[in-house]
């Protein structure tokens, strides 16, 4: 059986971990139904997955998909080590649009952060509308849900 966690980003990928984070942590613990919480501060950009949950990548100007092996490599590029990634410009080979990899439309929800707070859980799919408010409400920025399953 797969491990599966409910995870929050913030929606500006490099926002700072905000002085709520643990008050945020035990609201979603509590949304999850678990102990089993926590905060995780990288200090620099990441990409946080939805492990098995992932789907497609999508261009959110033309709804193309976007190729795999296009995606790896602008990964590739994106990638500075020990800086972590930057998010730089790519043109889109399905409209030349210039995006970012954050900019992509993910399915499964999936995206950049300096951080993230995740609780293991037993559901399945992501938080619902209102918990996720309830939950911005708390942290006082806006976030993105990634319902992880590994």
């Amino acid at each position: 059986m797969a491990d599966r966690f409910l995870v929050v980003i913030p929606v500006d990928p490099k926002a700072p971990l905000p002085e709520t984070s643990d008050a945020v942590r035990g609201a979603l613990a509590n949304i999850a139904g678990t102990t089993q919480a926590r905060v995780k501060d990288y200090g620099k950009l990441q990409f946080i997955d939805a492990g098995l949950n992932a789907q497609s990548i999508t261009c959110p100007t033309c709804q193309q998909d976007v190729a795999e092996d296009q995606w790896h490599m602008w990964m590739q590029e994106d990638w500075h080590g020990a800086e972590g990634f930057h998010l730089h410009k790519h043109q889109m080979p399905c409209c030349g649009a210039t995006l970012t990899v954050n900019d992509l439309l993910y399915d499964a929800p999936q995206g950049f952060a300096r951080w993230f707070i995740g609780a293991r859980t037993e559901r399945e799919g992501l938080l619902a509308p209102e918990e996720l408010s309830q939950l911005e409400a708390v942290a006082g920025l806006p976030l993105k849900a990634i319902a992880q399953r590994y």
